[in-house]
């Protein structure tokens, strides 16, 4: 076994995405990535503040597994049937992605990738963060509160970059909230529950040929209980099924018990756990 390290995103996809695609809805994150740094490189005309890290580990001339980063602070991994890879691949990014100290991936490959990256670091892996992904084939409507889906306009702008803030901070991110709002408003991506003014928000990414990912989904604490998430969700949800996607899919919290049980309610079906793993001490 041995690591190939890609010099672009484009080359990166070129040869593993036969790999990916066996499991498209697994590794729809990884996809999206790397669909969108291709297109970032394209159109950047300088190089980006961090150079992003594809690479697959070979066997037998063979993709067994798959590793990204387009952030300093985390590295990515897919699954792998064959176990020594992790090692193979740990040994690689420890060195190629020095500033990393968040791993995410699915269990239990990412535990013990976790585990692996630690002790070449003389650390410990922690589990930081114990999502679920699901994947959504049919919406099962829910009985909707007042209001209708509509997509987020520039007036909305100001708003939602309160919003993102406040998403981010709640699951513990970072980032420009106002330019994360303003690009989802601009590709057309960002959605909202209207009653009388937005109530709650949600969005796509991670376009792949079958499917594509829900995430940023947020209500205001004031207005949580009411079921707008729901609601937004479930519209979105179906909105992207109709326009011809095979499927829908996002990942959930596993101490959040309450959006886990709505998210099945409204037809999302548990796929596979995912490890976000902190590299501590």
């Amino acid at each position: 076994m041995h690591v190939k390290h890609y010099s672009s995103a484009t080359e990166f996809l070129t040869e593993t995405e036969r790999f990916l695609l066996k499991a498209e809805t697994r590794n729809n994150l990884i996809l999206g990535i790397a669909r969108s740094a291709e297109r970032e490189a394209a159109e950047l005309r300088t190089p980006p503040a961090i150079e992003p890290y594809f690479a697959a580990v070979l066997h037998n001339g063979e993709t067994v597994l798959c590793a990204f980063r387009t952030r300093a602070d985390r590295l990515g991994i897919t699954g792998t049937e064959h176990p020594d890879a992790l090692h193979v691949l740990a040994r690689h990014a420890h060195a190629a992605c020095p500033e990393a100290y968040l791993m995410m991936g699915p269990e239990p490959d990412i535990a013990s990738f976790a585990r692996t990256m630690a002790a070449y670091r003389g650390k410990q892996a922690r589990r930081h963060r114990a999502q679920r992904l699901h994947e959504l084939l049919a919406v099962q409507p829910p009985a909707p509160p007042p209001g209708r889906l509509r997509v987020a306009n520039d007036a909305d702008a100001a708003l939602l970059a309160e919003w993102v803030a406040e998403f981010l901070a709640e699951v513990d991110d970072t980032g420009n909230a106002a330019e994360m709002a303003a690009a989802r408003i601009r590709s057309g991506a960002l959605f909202l529950w209207d009653n009388g003014g937005p109530v709650s928000m949600a969005a796509w990414s991670g376009k792949t040929p079958a499917g594509v990912r829900i995430n940023f989904v947020y209500t205001p604490a004031e207005l949580r209980g009411r079921g707008y998430a729901t609601a937004c969700v479930a519209a979105l949800s179906a909105k992207l099924l109709r326009e011809g996607n095979r499927f829908c899919c996002l990942y959930t919290d596993l101490a959040n018990p309450i959006s886990n049980a709505i998210y099945r309610r409204i037809g999302y079906e548990p796929l596979c756990d995912w490890g976000v793993y902190a590299l501590d001490g």
